[in-house]
């Protein structure tokens, strides 16, 4: 007997006990799952590619505090060289009015830039939480999808056993995986 023949025999035995080709709900309740699935995977995926784009923000504002941080430190530099310079006395041939002006100038320059600073380093950090946040609905909303995919496989299971235990679980998995799909979605 071929292996496609010994399948077609166990089917017909099996229809035959049961009376019938099986609970017409099973393909469908199977459909439905594979759908939640794929809908709960495209928004895993996309809450984790926006995750990556925030974290991507993140270190693009990181390096911007940075640069103007640096930027600021030079500048508070050249002010207390120009004061101090001020402070010990002219040499002879020196211009105090031009200290003065460089002291002044680069004294000025110094609370806007440490601002812009401050305002990237609060951006880095408010888009590091974003991402954060993200990055724990895609991982939520993928448990949501596995647990559709144990949904899917327990149902296929039970049109082969005659069970009631496996369809219930299979409604116990979806359960889980739309409680999973939606707490991932409003996540906060």
């Amino acid at each position: 007997m071929s292996a496609a023949a010994g399948f077609e025999a166990a089917h017909e035995k099996h229809a035959h006990e049961r009376g019938h080709d099986g609970p017409r709900w099973i393909p469908i309740a199977a459909a439905v799952l594979a759908v939640l699935a794929a809908v709960s995977s495209y928004f895993g995926n996309r809450r984790s590619t926006q995750a990556l784009f925030a974290k991507n923000e993140a270190i693009v504002a990181t390096t911007h505090a940075s640069d103007t941080f640096a930027q600021y430190q030079a500048e508070r530099l050249k002010f207390y060289v120009s004061q101090s310079a001020l402070d010990q006395g002219l040499n002879p041939g020196g211009s105090g009015a031009k200290l003065r002006a460089n002291a002044e100038r680069e004294n000025a320059k110094g609370p806007a830039l440490l601002a812009r600073a401050q305002r990237f380093d609060e951006q880095a950090d408010a888009e590091n939480a974003r991402s954060e946040r993200l990055l724990g609905q895609a991982e939520t909303i993928e448990v949501g999808s596995t647990l559709f995919e144990v949904g899917i496989v327990l149902v296929s299971i039970s049109t082969l056993v005659a069970s009631r235990l496996l369809p219930i679980s299979a409604g116990v998995a979806a359960a889980g995986g739309l409680l999973f799909f939606l707490i991932g979605l409003v996540a906060r």
